[in-house]
């Protein structure tokens, strides 16, 4: 049971638009970074990143552009767009299994 164990600490999201004019990368680190800030962390904290296949980014360049410490755990989920809440389950697990804090 992982129930008690975990918690989404902070949220970030970029703006809803056709065309911002900025790479998905760059979309994804902006809303990485607002969840970090709402959570009070810094990017060295962060040990762990999950994705789903419709983002086309890979992990580890995400970590890059974001600034993060060394990462001891990897997800990415192979679904579309309602992989979100097993992208939320994975990490939940990692975090109650140790494999990330």
């Amino acid at each position: 049971m992982i129930a008690g164990r975990t918690a989404i600490v902070g949220i970030g999201a970029t703006e809803f638009s056709k065309e911002s004019g900025r790479s998905e990368m760059r979309l994804a680190v902006e809303a990485a970074s607002m969840a970090l800030v709402d959570a009070g962390l810094s990017p060295k904290e962060v040990d762990g990143l999950a994705t789903f296949t419709m983002d086309s980014n890979e992990e580890i360049e995400v970590a890059r552009n974001l600034g993060a410490g060394d990462l001891t755990f990897f997800s990415r989920i192979h679904y579309g767009g309602g992989a979100a809440c097993g992208v939320v389950h994975q990490a939940a697990m990692a975090v109650a299994t140790g494999e990330a804090t």
